[in-house]
């Protein structure tokens, strides 16, 4: 290969390959090519010319807009160690209503997610070591996206559950005027879970949240040198 087309191609391995990304290789390596020519028009020999543009080239970080870099290893710890966290807390919230028969298969299904995050936890701390650590680049604006988007979506979950434990639990009180009434506390208790389960599922958009904040903290600069 080429070897400025090699560093090229190095300079950019930790990046996705968008549009942008390849026009701007193609770029830099142009200007390679050009100072390579000039340097050897002037009587440098090729393989000092060529050292010579790559030592003028060494890094392009902040050229790709909205692609950041942060430490994966530790990324990847400390968010399974905050997922794991949701998780358990959200499991204790729901076995009360374990009592009421409301969401029970949740409440199981929440200690099997939490031990598979223990597991996956254990493994990529492993990797978090320093002759492990290494930078990735994430696409900032996309990351904000996803966040936004998944608040929007569970919000949108919330509404449809509300309304939906509205329309069976008092639909028929409120379609033809009857007061509503509540037998005692069991039926209070059943009414109060089914509106309060779907909430426990904000660990979702937590994450997607804790994800980006994350990012941000182990971004490159902050405690790392790669």
């Amino acid at each position: 290969m080429n070897p400025l087309r090699e560093h090229v191609e190095q300079l950019f391995a930790g990046y996705k390959q968008t549009r942008q990304v390849r026009e701007l290789k193609e770029e830099i390596l142009g200007n390679l090519e050009a100072k390579v020519a000039d340097l050897t028009a002037e009587g440098t020999e090729y393989g000092e010319a060529v050292k010579a543009a790559k030592a003028g080239m060494v890094s392009v970080d902040g050229l790709i807009e909205g692609q950041m870099h942060y430490d994966a290893a530790k990324y990847r710890e400390e968010l399974m160690q905050t997922a794991l966290l949701y998780c358990l807390i959200a499991w204790i919230v729901t076995i009360p209503m374990r009592l009421v028969g409301v969401a029970g298969q949740l409440s199981l299904l929440l200690p099997l997610i939490a031990l598979l995050l223990g597991i996956i936890y254990l493994i990529v701390r492993g990797s978090a070591t320093g002759e492990n650590r290494r930078n990735e680049t994430w696409d900032q604006a996309a990351a904000e996206r996803s966040r936004k988007l998944a608040w929007i979506v569970w919000g949108i979950f919330v509404l449809v559950m509300t309304a939906s434990t509205t329309a069976l639990h008092m639909g028929s009180n409120i379609w033809f005027g009857r007061p509503l009434h509540i037998s005692g506390p069991y039926q209070f208790g059943v009414l109060a879970a089914n509106y309060v389960w779907p909430l426990v599922t904000v660990i979702v958009p937590l994450i997607f949240n804790a994800s980006v904040r994350l990012k941000y903290k182990h971004g490159a600069g902050a405690g790392y040198v790669d």
